[in-house]
């Protein structure tokens, strides 16, 4: 199941690919572009969280590092290791 995501955040777009998705987890992939995943983090999870409502979020990061974006009801809290 992969589907590109356009983000817009004041002109700029973080786009990814939603990989798979389970009931506890949602895993993506960024595509670096021009604003990365990592530098879009509240708007990713916001726009996710309405998807797929409590579920964790791991994703790829541009380096092919597997993070999560850990978050409250779609608020953006901080950034961790995926376990």
């Amino acid at each position: 199941m992969i589907r590109n995501r356009n983000h817009t955040q004041r002109g700029r777009r973080s786009t990814y690919s939603v990989r798979n998705a389970s009931t506890e987890k949602v895993f993506i992939v960024d595509h670096d572009g021009p604003l990365s995943v990592t530098n879009d983090a509240e708007a990713v999870c916001a726009e996710l969280n309405e998807e797929y409502p409590g579920r964790r979020i791991i994703y790829r990061d541009t380096d092919g590092n597997w993070d999560e974006l850990v978050h409250e009801n779609g608020r953006f809290i901080k950034f961790a290791l995926a376990r």
